[in-house]
C-alpha cells in the first residue's frame, strides 16, 4: 500500500520506519554482514622470523621455486650458504673467497694467513738483488742527466765565444773541461755514426811519414788510431802526449805539418783565426780535412769562399751526407796572420730546453 502523508490537521503520528539503503533505483536493501575468513595458523619458522625482525635483527629466508634448496637439509646456516650460492650463479656473479679473518685479544681483525702464505710475504719484502740494483741505477740516470746538462751549457756557450775567451773559461774551471768531453762521448753514442771514424780511415790511406795535426783534439782518439807522427792539440790536456794551447796560437814551427784535422772542432766565432794558423804551420799544398754537423751551415758555399780568403782552396765536398758536412781544402797560397779579414763563424749548434 502506498506509503501517504496525513494531512496535518488531522494531526501527525509518529511513525517508525525500517532502516533502509539507497540503490540506484530507490529500493532499499538490508545491508548483509560479511563473514570473517578464518586465520591461517602461522608456521614455526614464520612465527620466529617475525620475532627476529620484530626484536631488530634479520633473518634470511629461502624462498621457492625449482632452485630453492631441498627442505630436508641438515642445518639452517648450510641452507643459507647454498642459496646464496645458488643466487650468485643465477646472476652471474663470480665472487673470490675470501680469507679467514681472525680477531686478536684487542678487538682488531686480523687477516688469517696460511702458514707457506705468510713465509713467502715475508720473502717477497726482503731486498733482492735486482732492488739493491734499483737504487744505483736511479743514481747513475740522475747523474746522467746533470752531466748531460752541463755538457749543454758549456757548449753552448763554446759556440758563442771566441776562442780567448773559452780558454780563459777552461783555465777558471778545470773540471768543465772533463765534464764537456764526458758529456760528448754520451753524444757521439747516439750519433749514427762517428764522423772522426771516416777522417781516420782517409788519412790511412796517406804515407806512414806524413805529419798530421789534430786540432780540438779532445781525447786524442786520432794519434792512438794512426801510426803517423800526430800533434794532438786542445785547450786542456787530458793526457800527457796532448799539447794544451789555444788552436788559433799553437807552439808549432812554420810549415811543419802535411795534414790539418778539424773534427767537430770549429767552435767559436772567430774561425777565420783558425784557419790563418793552419796556413802557418802547414806546408804548401798541405791538406785540410774538416768534419761537421750539417746544421750548423746555413750555405756551405761561403763557408767555402770564407776558407778560400784564408788561402785554401776546395778539393772535395761531401754534403750529400744525412748529418755531417766533409770538407777537403788544400793549401794554395801563404797568407800572413797579420793580414785583416772579416770574422766569420757557423751556427751554433743548440740543445733545446728541457
Amino acid at each position: 500500500m502506498p506509503f501517504e502523508v496525513p494531512p496535518w490537521e488531522d494531526g501527525a503520528e509518529i511513525i517508525d520506519f525500517m532502516p533502509m539503503t539507497s540503490a540506484g533505483n530507490g529500493i532499499g536493501a538490508t545491508k548483509k554482514s560479511k563473514k570473517k575468513k578464518p586465520k591461517k595458523k602461522k608456521s614455526k619458522a614464520a612465527a620466529e622470523a617475525e620475532t627476529a625482525t620484530a626484536n631488530g635483527g634479520f633473518r634470511y629466508r629461502p624462498g621457492g621455486g625449482p632452485l630453492a634448496p631441498p627442505a630436508d637439509t641438515s642445518s639452517d646456516d648450510e641452507a643459507d650458504d647454498e642459496m646464496r650460492a645458488m643466487h650468485k650463479v643465477r646472476s652471474g656473479r663470480v665472487e673470490k673467497q675470501r680469507p679467514p679473518v681472525q680477531t686478536t685479544k684487542g678487538g682488531k681483525k686480523q687477516l688469517g694467513l696460511k702458514p707457506e702464505l705468510a713465509q713467502a710475504a715475508l720473502e717477497a719484502m726482503e731486498v733482492t738483488p735486482a732492488t739493491a740494483e734499483a737504487a744505483p741505477s736511479l743514481a747513475n740516470k740522475l747523474q746522467t742527466e746533470l752531466l748531460g746538462g752541463r755538457f749543454r751549457y758549456i757548449n753552448e756557450q763554446l759556440y758563442t765565444m771566441n776562442s780567448h775567451k773559452a780558454e780563459a773559461m777552461f783555465r777558471s774551471d778545470a773540471s768543465a773541461f772533463d765534464a764537456y768531453h764526458a758529456g760528448y762521448r754520451q753524444q757521439v753514442e747516439k750519433w749514427p755514426a762517428n764522423p772522426l771514424n771516416r777522417i781516420i780511415k782517409t788519412v790511412k790511406r796517406l804515407p806512414k811519414t806524413t805529419i798530421i795535426g789534430d786540432f780540438g783534439c779532445g781525447d786524442g782518439k786520432l794519434a792512438q788510431s794512426l801510426p803517423n807522427k800526430v800533434f794532438s792539440m786542445d785547450l786542456v790536456a787530458s793526457r800527457g802526449d796532448i799539447i794544451p794551447c789555444n788552436i788559433t796560437n799553437t807552439p808549432l814551427e812554420p810549415q811543419c805539418l802535411d795534414v790539418a784535422v778539424y773534427c767537430l772542432s770549429l767552435m767559436g766565432t772567430n774561425l777565420n783565426d783558425f784557419f790563418l794558423e793552419a796556413n802557418r804551420v802547414l806546408k804548401l799544398h798541405g791538406s785540410v780535412y774538416i768534419a761537421e754537423i750539417q746544421s750548423r751551415f746555413e750555405d756551405a758555399r761561403d763557408f767555402v769562399r770564407s776558407v778560400g780568403a784564408c788561402g785554401f782552396d776546395l778539393v772535395k765536398k761531401d754534403v750529400a751526407v744525412n748529418y755531417f758536412y766533409f770538407f777537403h781544402f788544400k793549401k794554395m797560397r801563404h797568407v800572413d796572420k797579420a793580414v785583416k779579414l772579416k770574422p766569420f763563424s757557423l751556427k751554433p749548434c743548440l740543445y733545446r730546453k728541457r
